[in-house]
């Protein structure tokens, strides 16, 4: 029980100690940690590596009456701006380390708030030549340039590149980008640029096992070869769902809404849907190259849509 003497004796006794010296305030770094979070699937870790924002709005977001849209991020507590998230992640099985995705690189069309991947890479431990294989889920330029040096050249001098075949045939095809229309044209660039130093060393894939315990699943859309990566050890299992989701709150009350850049919108939106109804169902974790860094949670069904819950952070891996 509070004891009122006991407390005045105590404040007396607290006035007669020497009062302490001064210090100044610490002074603004004005700058952040790197971005990086790591955690355990079995005996795999992955790492959390953060390429930088791009500043979306909602008007990114197809499909949908645009008074409901702003209605849905208003009860998320988010307006019109959504900044997001471009993530890249480490695989590493002991035996080998895999790069899942690499953000923009030295491609300056994003802004000044992308192209850190590298030296979060690098913060976290990892030198590019220690990267025995990257992994694309696609090859637009926020997941593929980082694939090369400031000179064009492989950023990654050890590693194959594993890619879906159909999404490499897709960006190869001289009949497809004849009849593509102008904006188009310089994701096809892009991709070529990218992948062009690694030709000797891709290896290009149909859906399946790529490593042990790694295995490329095909969710089309948004690229015809877009693909998720399941990562199984034990009973554990974690889906690294590429850009199935670009906004993890609008994306999973309606997954019908569809993301400016999907090449097929509906296509898109089917395998989102089919995506989020298997890992509602299994109770699978899941994380995404666009969802807010780190992006570990998992989907919850609400009534006939779903919910992303963020997983808490993990301090113990």
């Amino acid at each position: 029980m509070f004891n009122r003497r006991n407390f005045l004796a105590g404040a007396a006794a607290a006035s007669m100690l020497p009062a302490l010296p001064a210090r100044a305030r610490a002074p603004q770094t004005a700058a952040q940690v790197a971005g990086i979070y790591r955690r355990k699937i079995g005996d795999i870790e992955v790492t959390a590596i953060l390429d930088g924002y791009i500043p979306l709005n909602a008007q990114a977001f197809l499909g949908a009456d645009p008074t409901q849209v702003k209605q849905i991020l208003a009860n998320a507590g988010l307006g019109e701006s959504l900044p997001t998230s471009v993530n890249a992640f480490v695989v590493n099985t002991r035996e080998r380390t895999y790069l899942v995705d690499t953000g923009t690189g030295f491609n300056t069309a994003f802004g000044p708030t992308m192209g850190r991947a590298e030296g979060n890479l690098r913060a976290a431990g990892i030198d590019p030549a220690q990267v025995d294989a990257v992994i694309l889920t696609h090859a637009h330029p926020d997941h593929a340039e980082g694939l090369l040096t400031a000179e064009k050249t492989a950023r990654f001098p050890n590693a194959e590149v594993i890619i879906n075949e159909t999404e490499y045939a897709f960006w190869h095809d001289e009949g497809v980008l004849a009849q593509a229309p102008a904006e188009a044209r310089p994701f096809f660039a892009s991709a070529r640029n990218a992948l062009a130093p690694y030709a000797s060393r891709t290896r290009k894939v149909q859906p399946g096992e790529v490593a042990p315990g790694l295995s490329l699943e095909l969710v089309p859309g948004h690229t015809p070869g877009h693909s998720l990566l399941r990562i199984s050890s034990g009973p554990e299992q974690l889906m690294l769902v590429g850009d199935t989701i670009h906004n993890a709150v609008l994306q999973t009350a309606r997954p019908d809404i569809a993301f400016v850049f999907d090449l097929d919108g509906k296509q898109a939106a089917a395998s989102r849907k089919r995506v989020l109804d298997m890992v509602a169902s299994d109770g699978v974790l899941i994380t995404g190259s666009h969802i807010a860094f780190p992006g570990f949670g998992k989907v919850l069904k609400d009534g006939a849509a779903f919910k992303f819950v963020p997983a808490e952070w993990t301090y113990a891996l």
